[in-house]
């Protein structure tokens, strides 16, 4: 029997090897952002025809609560009866689930990207941007759970920040223009020479005031090391001189007293038990210059009945323990205490389009909260 010589195939080129990999990565990115879409595109859905269902069919067959507590507990026995009460806060929890774990998850498309994340980390910065503190030890109610449903939280992994980044990327809460409004706001009132930025996280609402008010000087405080490192390597150059990045703790800076004009946060009440936000609104009065102000964008819980309670069950939904401390406190004699005098709360709006009592879609309801302490400049009021 005759046999066919076998024919010497030539190695493949050494970059084959390279392009299959490259296109797995390619084919692996596009795969996670069409996931990614996808929750996006349910998440609308959740806000606007669920939401809609939820309201038309709770107006038609359930009466407001009376201010007791048994009608109370009737409304919300009778709300959570509602298949379409199910639903929704079903789809809140798992989309939200969703959107951070799994392998399509931003916790996974984050670790893929691990190497060159933690490259960009250890690009040298100016010796003023950052500045961390190793030896912190994070409050329990800090690291007691995974908030918003991120695996591990922000504290403990250094490339946290940017997962929370991309999380919030596709969402009101981290568009610039969120930021920006708020800012206009604030600096409508007058130009501060320094700001101090409470809960900073990755920088966004730092960048904001630095970038309205060209001669300000603005730090970023926060508890995790990720996110003010991720903070000062993402700040513009143009930026860089005027702004610093300091790991520690909004209850007690170790700042200066009295250095700035401006203390504010965005997002921080909310996420502080009772005596941590007592501590923190002592330690602004002690931040706060003579004629200063604090300014807090957060959110206070709506008056109407569904949206209470929709707001209420958002807190257990989206891991949020503490999202109703705030609104339990007498805040404005709190911040009385701290010496000052004034304080407003105003509806805020994250754009032109949005109404306050949200009729068609539901929003997060946002509220200011301005305190104003007196000085040379400025007679108590």
């Amino acid at each position: 029997m005759t046999t066919r010589p076998q024919t010497a195939h030539p190695p493949k080129p050494a970059q084959a090897s390279g392009a299959i990999a490259f296109n797995r990565e390619a084919v692996q990115a596009r795969q996670s952002a069409s996931y990614q879409r996808f929750l996006g595109a349910a998440r609308q859905f959740w806000a606007n025809t669920m939401f809609n269902a939820v309201r038309r069919q709770v107006a038609r067959d359930i009466a407001d609560p009376a201010d007791t507590g048994d009608d109370l507990a009737r409304y919300r026995a009778q709300l959570a009866a509602l298949p379409t009460w199910q639903v929704f806060t079903w789809f809140e929890r798992h989309v939200q689930r969703m959107r951070y774990t799994g392998p399509y998850g931003f916790a996974a498309r984050a670790d893929a990207r691990r190497a060159e994340l933690m490259a960009e980390l250890n690009e040298p910065l100016p010796d003023h941007l950052l500045r961390l503190a190793p030896d912190l030890e994070p409050p329990a109610w800090y690291t007691s759970c995974d908030i918003h449903q991120h695996p591990g939280g922000l504290n403990d992994d250094p490339i946290a920040a940017f997962i929370y980044r991309d999380a919030v990327g596709s969402g009101v809460v981290g568009r610039p223009a969120l930021h920006e409004r708020f800012a206009s706001k604030i600096l409508n009132g007058g130009t501060p020479r320094s700001v101090v930025d409470l809960g900073c996280g990755f920088g966004r609402s730092s960048t904001v005031f630095a970038s309205t008010a060209p001669d300000t000087e603005v730090t970023g405080v926060d508890l995790s090391s990720s996110c003010v490192t991720v903070a000062a390597h993402i700040t513009p150059p143009a930026l860089r001189p005027r702004m610093h990045f300091v790991q520690g703790d909004a209850q007690q800076t170790d700042l200066p007293s009295g250095a700035f004009d401006l203390v504010t946060s965005t997002m921080l009440l909310h996420e502080m038990p009772v005596p941590a936000l007592e501590k923190m609104i002592a330690e602004a009065g002690r931040l706060t210059a003579p004629g200063g102000r604090v300014a807090h964008l957060d959110f206070l819980p709506p008056e109407d009945p569904l949206l209470r309670e929709i707001y209420i069950g958002h807190a257990r939904r989206n891991n949020e323990p503490f999202l109703l401390e705030h609104s339990r406190i007498d805040v404005e004699a709190a911040y009385r205490a701290a010496g000052f005098d004034r304080v407003e709360i105003e509806d805020f709006r994250e754009d032109d389009s949005v109404r306050p009592d949200s009729p068609d879609s539901w929003r997060l309801p946002w509220k200011t909260i301005i305190a104003y302490k007196a000085g040379a400049d400025r007679k108590p009021q």
